[in-house]
């Protein structure tokens, strides 16, 4: 009987050729026109390693051997790519809610597929996400390496000649001779409900080819991620702890596809970038990475709360929603792991339409008992206290971030909820922090300066901009800057391109530069471009995305937007000025704030200090 583990289903054929049981997977991939038969080996001890027809790359990773293909990147560099990689083990049954547990082992991986996404009800992406298949064992990484970084074993060596999978790490004989590539491990952004880290929106061609190993993942999303009772079995922000074991993986196997464990950049985008830069906070992290890029987020509570109130609050909403009335949350538990899926995603699509864009988030945690806390303490109270004195940093925010959430806003009718509710135009985090009796002479003081008393949805999108993204990424870097230590670099994304993938995927117009838009200059929207635009060779937004790129590898690299010549001086850290760089028509300048900025600080410095006193 043939063993069927991670790679081998009950559909693959069988044999027992030379006395061992082994699964054969015939399988015809499209990009590459290989016909690919996978081996799956028993784990015999001693037992001959018999080669897979046609595996093209290869790397013995902690559990076994994974075995990926050849793609091609930008100028048609050749890469490896190993998708649907479990770097856990998957979080069903009893341990849905729980902290991941390591991989079990297998012997041989087919890794030439992404896996399914997490569970989730997507309000932003639209026809950018092209993976639809969801399960809820979505705990999968993509990792993706230059071609020449990967160990001599993974590319020549006939599998014969090497020691089995289940015996762990290289052996001295394969060890590599170079320190390895750096390694960019990024958090995909979504709200904290939605999204994946699958290349339909984070293709990896634009930075590999810049040689640097990038890393996509998958996390637990919305009730699955951030969902908190603040007990040992359900305490919450369990999508970081997914980040961390990633991060632990990453570092455990990076020698094994070419990287150096030393040189590892976390990174993140929207709420990924918030999930980076929290993980940048959390105990029993050092070591694992050294370098911070978040691009249009970062840990300040602005577009969400890290109120243990508002956690109670949207749980007691859900568990209603499931009819689940028990008081003991350890008995709501026992009864949440045996709730089917859909129930659950049920409740979820209740709580997201209600709210709008997001449903769970991060939450301060309280010590609990048998839990390895993540979130302590309030990220600018740590700030404050020196906290990431030395992690250098790279953040960024766009001139326009809310017109790319015009069309949710437009669905949910905001400006009909402002209308009813004028408490909407403040942050969530002032919301559950500032004394009640304040709330709406603070809302007052928001809608002089962004309404003309009469909200419009022209006029909410400048406050949702300031509000939840241009003030934190500024108040971020002034904070950084002021603590000494490592550098930060600070830019604002000006440059309207022509082919542009967030206008193109929603079919809408706007001015000014809107969320997720410089991401797409860095990553290869791949369910975009090629299908619905291109970014010509030579055109402007073709030497943007050259640009974009060269700055997230460089840092990456150096831990400057730019390592060559003379330009490490045209780039320079975040002042006492706060100076930045500016980004647009494919060129790039040093800037001091505007004034419409420097009042913006000021207002939004007094806002939060009145909340805090």
């Amino acid at each position: 009987m043939c063993r069927l583990a991670t790679g081998c289903t009950a559909n693959d054929k069988t044999s027992t050729a030379s006395g061992h049981n082994y699964c054969f997977r015939s399988q015809l991939h499209n990009n590459t026109n290989t016909a690919f038969i996978l081996v799956q080996l028993n784990p015999i001890a001693g037992a001959v390693i018999s080669e897979p027809v046609g595996c093209e790359v290869r790397a013995r990773l902690e559990s076994g051997w994974v075995c990926g293909l050849r793609r091609f990147a930008e100028n048609n560099t050749v890469y490896a790519s190993f998708r649907g990689v479990p770097y856990a083990k998957q979080p069903l049954g009893e341990l849905r809610f729980k902290e991941l547990e390591p991989a079990e082992p297998w012997d041989y991986l087919d890794a030439s597929e992404e896996g399914p996404i997490c569970p989730q009800h997507d309000v932003f992406y639209g026809k950018m996400m092209t993976s639809h298949k969801m399960e809820e064992a979505c705990i999968y990484a993509n990792i993706h390496v230059p071609i020449e970084a990967l160990p001599e074993s993974s590319l020549r060596r006939p599998l014969r000649h090497l020691k089995p999978p289940y015996e762990a790490g290289l052996s001295e004989e394969d060890e590599p001779k170079q320190p390895g590539l750096p390694i960019l491990v990024f958090v995909h952004g979504g709200g904290f409900s939605f999204g994946s880290g699958n290349s339909d929106v984070y293709g990896p061609e634009y930075l590999v080819s810049k040689g640097v190993i990038v890393i996509t993942f998958n996390y637990r999303l919305n009730v699955f991620g951030f969902l908190s009772l603040n007990t040992p079995s359900i305490p919450g922000n369990n999508a970081i702890r997914d980040v961390i074991t990633l991060l632990r993986w990453v570092r455990t196997n990076a020698r094994s596809f070419g990287g150096d464990p030393e040189q590892v950049t976390l990174g993140g985008q929207s709420a990924g970038a918030t999930i980076a830069h929290l993980t940048s906070f959390a105990p029993d992290t050092e070591g694992l990475f050294n370098r911070l890029i978040l691009m249009s987020g970062t840990a300040m509570p602005a577009f969400y709360t890290l109120s243990p109130v508002f956690a109670q609050n949207i749980a007691s909403m859900f568990l209603t929603h499931l009819n689940i009335t028990t008081t003991d949350p350890e008995l709501a538990h026992s009864e949440l792991i045996k709730l089917p899926i859909d129930k659950i995603m049920n409740a979820n699509r209740m709580l997201i339409d209600y709210f709008g864009l997001t449903t769970f988030v991060p939450v301060l945690e309280q010590k609990i008992p048998g839990v390895n806390p993540v979130v302590l303490e309030d990220p600018i109270t740590l700030m404050n206290k020196g906290v990431g004195r030395n992690m250098e940093m790279f953040i960024g925010f766009t001139t326009a971030e809310c017109e790319s959430f015009r069309p949710r806003f437009e669905q949910i009718d905001m400006i009909t909820r402002i209308n009813e509710n004028p408490l909407l135009v403040l942050s969530p985090s002032i919301l559950f922090n500032a004394p009640p009796s304040d709330l709406l002479n603070i809302a007052k003081e928001v809608e002089q300066k962004y309404f003309n008393g009469e909200p419009t949805m022209d006029n909410y999108i400048h406050s949702c901009s300031d509000t939840f993204y241009n003030y934190p990424a500024l108040k971020i870097a002034q904070m950084k800057q002021a603590m000494g230590g490592a550098p930060v670099f600070l830019y604002q994304f000006s440059y309207e391109g022509k082919a542009n993938v967030i206008k193109t995927a929603f079919g809408i117009n706007y001015k000014g530069v809107g969320h997720v838009e410089d991401m797409t200059y860095v990553f290869k929207v791949n369910s975009i471009m090629g299908k619905y635009i291109t970014f010509p060779s030579g055109s402007k937004d073709d030497l943007m995305r050259k640009r974009m790129t060269t700055f997230v590898s460089n840092f990456v690299k150096c831990g400057y937007p730019n390592c060559i010549g003379n330009e490490v001086a045209a780039w320079r850290p975040v002042d006492r000025y706060l100076r930045y760089q500016e980004i647009e028509n494919t060129y790039y300048k040093s800037t001091d704030p505007t004034d419409a900025q420097i009042e913006m600080l000021e207002f939004f410095n007094n806002l939060y200090n009145t909340t805090a006193s």
